[in-house]
């Protein structure tokens, strides 16, 4: 797994849940406390270990951290800045998603996001992927979080290998501004 990615699960510990619960999750794992190195390149089976370590201390389901760790991720100023650029509304954002392969490379070479496939549906969409079930949690909260700052009332459920993807209110709430030219618009 790419430093990249263990570094997201680690801030997320640490900003989230206090340096207690990330000493502890590191040392059920066997990762230096001291964290992961951004580009450096990880095997999978440390990654694993790592999130069960915060769901078991946590009382939480992977899953569900998993699902945490997306929201928080498209929350943070870059990343979100990053999904923005995939479209001015939530239709466009979501049938560029299969493009966020492509983009998550050009920022960090070696980077493994899954591919995305997104079809249209009844109210929505399903994006369906062959990857492993917590990416597809992962992907689920970061469209909660991009749902949200689009202005869009979105129900948002993994099932099977995708996610089912309704949007019964398209003009939920105003969204929060954002701008490409200026990116201090909608920062905060």
């Amino acid at each position: 797994m790419h430093g990249l990615v263990n570094r997201a699960i680690e801030e997320f510990a640490r900003v989230t849940y206090g340096e207690p619960v990330w000493a502890a999750a590191a040392g059920v794992a066997g990762v230096d406390p001291r964290g992961f190195e951004l580009m450096g390149a990880y095997e999978d089976r440390v990654t694993a270990s790592l999130l069960a370590g915060l769901s078991v201390r946590l009382g939480r389901s992977t899953e569900e951290f998993a699902e945490d760790l997306g929201t928080w991720a498209a929350q943070r100023p870059s990343v979100r800045r990053l999904l923005r650029f995939g479209g001015s509304d939530f239709a466009a954002f979501m049938m560029t998603l299969e493009e966020l392969r492509g983009r998550g490379q050009l920022v960090a070479p070696g980077l493994e996001l899954p591919a995305l496939s997104v079809r249209v549906t009844g109210q929505g969409w399903r994006v369906d992927s062959d990857c492993h079930v917590l990416w597809l949690h992962a992907v689920a909260g970061m469209l909660h979080a991009m749902a949200d700052d689009y202005g869009v009332l979105a129900v948002i459920e993994v099932r099977g290998s995708g996610i089912l993807v309704d949007v019964p209110v398209v003009d939920f709430n105003e969204g929060r501004p954002f701008s490409i030219s200026d990116p201090a618009v909608g920062a905060a």
